[in-house]
């Protein structure tokens, strides 16, 4: 190789080697002004994943304060419009189940909301159910839910408006025993029938097993503590039924329809009753010709807040319609009232009392007087 190719050669690498360079310094340059630009870090929005707090809001809540110089007025009407059409794009809310009523306990009550996706009107709603539950034999309560109230309103005949959502509330235990298996099903099969007829969704229908199997139990313990105290008064002679009736008015009790004296409470709840103790019932018109040689006095112990309190009140009664009548007071077995047979009987109520409110249903209170009720 001759002096002439060695000098082309070296020509030739420093020109490549000058454009790689100006090439560099060209880049660098760039990116320097790049860099003033847009500073921080960043990210193309094409490739990354988008967090969904990022995504701009539908509902047209504010998504932070922009500046005005930022933004070109004529770009903000397309935006919103579109915000717009996606409101309308989106589908509908799905509402959220309301809880049961206060007043209802699922130990007692087999409770089925029905959900509709348009609203029902009531007098509708209840017609209908009328003639699916018409021989039903246990206390069926219907309510509504008051979307601008947030609560539930029991219906009957009478309700107006619309809603979305029903319950039905059947009382599965009584005084009367547990419900049937026939009872269950014929409810709720009666209820899937009246959604479907108003093309709605039953809500959670309980297990038929699940549901008896805990109204057996709850009715098993009904039956512990169902007591009621009798005081007895029982006279040789006929008592007067005109002068029964003149005692038990001055002691504030009433007679009502079911043919007994009731001593009542400032919420107008039965205390105690003064019964007739032969076959006769009490009726107002026929007071002044009535005999009798024995009366009752009753306190139904899971129905009274307080029956060690009530039951001191219904003895002081009973020795005083005694003196007055000339009856002696004796118990269920025709035995006097002696100081031991009170304090067992106080022993007894006590006992009573703590077992239910163990158990979370307090004598007196709402739950215990539908559970005890006839």
């Amino acid at each position: 190789m001759d002096n002439l190719q060695i000098a082309l050669i070296g020509i030739i690498i420093v020109v490549v080697a000058s454009i790689i360079a100006f090439n560099k310094w060209q880049e660098s340059r760039h990116r320097r002004r790049a860099g003033r630009a847009f500073p921080g870090n960043q990210r193309d929005p094409l490739l990354e994943r988008v967090d969904d707090s990022e995504i701009p809001s539908v509902r047209g809540e504010p998504e932070g304060e922009r500046d005005a110089a930022d933004v070109d007025a004529q770009a903000v009407a397309p935006l919103e419009n579109k915000r717009n059409q996606q409101v309308y794009n989106q589908p509908p809310k799905q509402r959220v189940r309301p809880p049961l009523p206060d007043r209802l306990d699922p130990r007692i009550d087999c409770c089925i909301r029905i959900e509709a996706v348009e609203p029902i009107e009531v007098p509708r709603f209840w017609a209908a159910q009328a003639e699916v539950f018409d021989d039903i034999s246990r206390p069926l309560r219907w309510y509504a839910f008051d979307d601008r109230e947030n609560q539930w309103r029991r219906i009957n005949g009478n309700a107006v408006g619309t809603h979305h959502w029903f319950l039905s509330a059947l009382q599965l235990v009584d005084r009367g025993g547990v419900i049937s298996e026939g009872d269950f099903l014929r409810y709720t099969r009666g209820v899937q029938h009246l959604a479907d007829q108003f093309r709605s969704v039953p809500a959670g229908i309980p297990s038929r097993a699940e549901v008896l199997g805990n109204a057996r139990a709850l009715d098993s313990f009904c039956g512990e503590v169902d007591v009621q105290i009798a005081i007895n008064l029982v006279a040789m002679q006929p008592m007067m039924g005109s002068h029964i009736f003149a005692l038990a008015e001055a002691e504030g009790l009433r007679l009502e329809g079911d043919g007994s004296f009731h001593a009542r409470a400032a919420d107008s709840r039965t205390l105690y009753i003064l019964s007739n103790g032969e076959a006769v019932l009490f009726e107002r018109s026929m007071m002044a010709g009535l005999r009798t040689q024995r009366l009752s006095l009753i306190l139904d112990l899971p129905r009274v807040i307080d029956a060690a309190s009530e039951f001191e009140e219904m003895m002081r009664f009973a020795l005083h319609l005694g003196r007055k009548l000339g009856a002696d007071v004796v118990d269920d077995n025709g035995r006097p009232f002696g100081a031991e047979s009170v304090e067992a009987i106080r022993t007894r109520i006590r006992h009573y009392q703590v077992r239910m409110s163990e158990e979370g249903i307090p004598p007196g209170g709402s739950l215990a007087r539908r559970l005890f009720s006839a």
